[in-house]
């Protein structure tokens, strides 16, 4: 193992002490044994603490390194305005407010600064918007307004998209109703704050200019065959990991740090919309064809970065997959919601272009044409080649892209590192690990890690010998998938098997450095996710099973778990589907085995609890996912619910839940037992005792507001005030199981520590927005108003602005 840091420290400071003394001395001491340099190793400790706190008086002094504990007090000697408290896990911190407030304040009273303070107190992208320049004025000689005509521009048909948002420039007559309280935006006092909730979890384009190996694209996603109808039409290919589902393509978060710069609609984490994309990509082949300055093409979407998204298609050349990336002029932004009329249709490999030139000899007419690589539609994850040349054939597509979220759960690129988790590979002397690597890596693995063609010879390889005692590691390293009708894995007694999508980074020689020949690498827990579209199968073992865990991994036809086949089992940070059936199945007793969900998105789960077992649930959504009946179906199992957002009824032993947003009835069989805190149980539910739960919390206040007992009809009002309402509730959806905007604080903030109930309540969403709101009064012109409008639209809502 590893050397602790604080010792390393010691030592090296022990060192420099003795590196001080006269030759001589170090002479004399070196003949005696080292007896001194003991001695001034022992002295070193005291040194290295002293110094310790020095640095660490020295880091509180500053915004920037100081600890978390620390920013209050900094926060009070610049007199930043406290903010609320946000409970642990959200990844949110007032450091950069509180670093940021004297820039603020040199800016009081600008939009620039309210954009600011909604991303450094809330973690926000957001846009502030004066309504007072939105109001229609009359264009008469003494008040000429030509950037407000009482109509509404229809060019290149985005009126619609952006109605309502905070980029909807139609001219309004004036709402004199405070935006803050009841609502009114269009009034000369009133800005208008628009946020957008979901993050965007980005897959980077690959570095440099190509042609690309797949070692370079390794953290770039494989799409799939798009199949129609049970075909797979060749040059088809989509993003989605099921068949006949959508992936929605987000543009990444480009906001600037330029203190003097204003959001942009391209800077924002939001739904990439055809039209915009359309016409930048035909501006970009028509300035290319008429040979105008590149640098004058308007191109606020694709810039040098490879953004919003970047596509690579790929043939075998020499035995070995090549990639080309696709110019951004070269794509073909598509209406694929549904695929062509024609089976098998793909577009011209070129796309002609007329423009005129001329003077006063007259006008000259002049046609060319500009190549196509493909079709893509960013609102639905597809894909069609180009008709190419005979003889070019794409066999493989990649596309670097972000998607939304409500919060970082399920698969993706987002950091899943975590001090529980392992990060070395140590491999003991005795040799109890067994490490493979699956995927291209410029980075050779030392001796001791196996290199697997596929996922399916790496799990051949551990079930092919008695693995009883032994620990198992397969990294996937590159963002594949793998395919297959059913897949085995055997976990005999004290086994632990983990297979994780991660970066491998072998051991680094450093001069000076003796290597430690124990340590084959380390797992990187990010940018990195695999599909298995396969069903994965745990054996039965007899005289005991061991352990497996699944990290990074999108699995679309579920894991099914045999009799006595495994003894704990851990999901985490993993998409675990099978639509219209069980996503997590076994099949006979459990026998006690230990279940765990963790920042997981999960299709029905079926457990045979017929020998008790227990099942946590934790910062999850799990639904039914079109499966009948129950959304979890574990009769006998003990459940540990937390932060789980149920769509679905629910039928278990006993529960503990706490943050819970059960939609479906939950029954318990043993209600004497457990507890359920801070949740909003459906009716229907049979559950064991209650703490601050709605939607008794309403019924309680309003029997008290009433002075007498409620009726049912009341009592059926009140629970569908207190209702929650969920943006989505399909598993591909990116605003899955996100709170409608207009759900109350009843759920918005009904939480544990007034965090939100359900899956997003480490977001602490409410108190953000309520750190916001707060700063509006010291940093607002006097007597303007300010509101925060949230713009998170549901998919319904957005294809319906998202036309063609």
């Amino acid at each position: 193992m590893t050397e602790p840091a604080g010792s390393a420290r010691i030592k090296a400071e022990g060192q420099r002490l003795f590196a001080l003394l006269p030759t001589h001395i170090q002479t004399v001491d070196a003949a005696q044994g080292y007896p001194l340099r003991a001695l001034l190793q022992v002295l070193a400790s005291g040194v290295v603490e002293v110094e310790g706190e020095i640095d660490a008086l020295y880091d509180s002094m500053f915004a920037e390194t100081a600890p978390e504990a620390m920013l209050p007090d900094i926060a009070a000697l610049i007199a930043a305005e406290p903010l609320q408290p946000l409970p642990p896990g959200t990844g949110q911190s007032m450091r950069a407010y509180i670093a940021n407030t004297m820039r603020y304040r040199r800016g009081k009273g600008t939009a620039r600064v309210i954009e600011a303070l909604a991303s450094d107190a809330g973690g926000f992208g957001a846009v502030a918007v004066e309504y007072y320049a939105r109001l229609a004025r009359l264009a008469h000689m003494a008040d000429i307004r030509p950037d407000r005509p009482g109509a509404a521009s229809l060019i290149a048909g985005g009126t619609a998209a952006a109605t309502a948002t905070a980029f909807d420039q139609l001219p309004r007559l004036v709402d004199v109703r405070s935006i803050a309280r009841t609502g009114g935006r269009h009034h000369v006092p009133n800005v208008g704050v628009h946020l957008l909730r979901p993050v965007a979890p980005t897959f980077d384009a690959a570095k440099g200019v190509g042609p690309y190996s797949e070692a370079d694209l390794a953290a770039v996603p494989l799409a799939r065959p798009w199949r129609i109808g049970g075909q797979a039409p060749a040059g088809y290919f989509q993003l989605a990991p099921v068949d006949g589902e959508r992936l929605r393509l987000f543009n990444p978060d480009r906001r600037s740090q330029d203190a003097n710069g204003r959001v942009v609609e391209s800077d924002l984490a939001d739904r990439l919309r055809r039209l915009p994309l359309h016409l930048e990509t035909e501006e970009l082949r028509e300035s290319a064809l008429e040979g105008r300055d590149p640098r004058l093409a308007s191109s606020p979407w694709f810039d040098g970065l490879a953004r919003p998204f970047a596509i690579y298609l790929g043939r075998e050349v020499g035995g070995a997959m090549q990639y080309r990336r696709v110019p951004p002029a070269e794509i073909l932004i598509a209406n694929l919601d549904d695929p062509p009329a024609n089976l098998g249709d793909r577009p011209a490999a070129e796309r002609a272009h007329r423009w005129f030139t001329g003077d006063a000899a007259g006008p000259q007419q002049h046609d060319g044409n500009s190549a196509i690589a493909c079709g893509f539609d960013p609102v639905t994850g597809r894909l069609i080649v180009a008709n190419t040349a005979p003889g070019y054939a794409v066999e493989a597509v990649r596309i670097a892209y972000a998607t939304g979220t409500g919060r970082e759960i399920g698969a993706g690129p987002h950091d899943r590192n975590d001090a529980d988790v392992p990060f070395e590979v140590i491999d003991k002397p005795s040799g109890s690990t067994l490490v493979w690597l699956v995927g291209a890596s410029d980075d050779p693995p030392p001796a001791g890690v196996n290199v697997a063609a596929s996922l399916a010879a790496a799990l051949t390889a551990w079930n092919g010998q008695d693995r009883t005692g032994k620990r198992g590691l397969i990294v996937l390293h590159n963002c594949g998938r793998a395919m297959g009708g059913s897949w085995s894995i055997k976990l005999p007694k004290g086994s632990e098997l983990h297979i994780v999508a991660a970066r491998w980074v072998s051991p680094q020689v450093r001069p000076g450095i003796d290597p430690d020949a124990a340590r084959l690498g380390y797992v990187v827990r990010q940018a990195r996710q695999f599909a298995v579209e396969a069903r994965l199968r745990v054996k039965t073992q007899t005289g005991g099973a061991g352990r497996l865990v699944l990290d990074g991994l999108i699995l679309t036809a579920g894991l099914e778990l045999e009799a006595d086949s495994v003894s704990d089992l851990l999901v985490r940070h993993s998409t675990l589907r099978a639509p219209g059936s069980s996503a997590l199945k076994s099949v006979g007793s459990l026998a006690g085995a230990s279940i765990g969900i963790d920042h997981c998105i999960t299709g029905k789960i079926e457990l045979d609890g017929s020998q008790g077992g227990r099942l946590s649930v934790h910062d999850s959504i799990v639904s039914s996912d079109g499966a009948l009946g129950m959304a979890i179906a574990a009769k006998g199992i003990d459940a540990d619910f937390a932060n789980l957002t149920l769509i679905g009824p629910a039928h278990v032993k006993s529960v503990e839940a706490t943050n819970g947003l059960f939609v479906g009835p939950v029954t318990a069989e043993r209600t004497q037992a457990g507890c359920v805190r801070y949740s909003w149980t459906a009716d229907g539910s049979s559950l064991p005792r209650r703490f601050r739960c709605q939607p008794d919390l309403a019924l309680a206040a309003a029997a008290e507001r009433k002075g007498d007992a409620l009726t049912d009809e009341e009592k059926a009002d009140i629970r569908l005030a207190a209702a929650p309402t969920l943006l989505d509730t399909a598993l591909d959806e990116p605003t899955l199981a996100m709170l409608h905007p207009m759900t109350g604080d009843a759920i918005a903030r009904g939480g544990e520590g007034e965090s939100e109930m359900g899956a997003f309540s480490r977001s602490a969403t409410a108190l953000r927005m309520a750190n916001v709101r707060s700063l509006f009064d010291d940093y607002l012109p006097f007597g303007n108003e300010a509101g925060l409008i949230d713009d998170t639209r549901s998919s319904a809502v957005s294809m319906r602005r998202n036309r063609p």
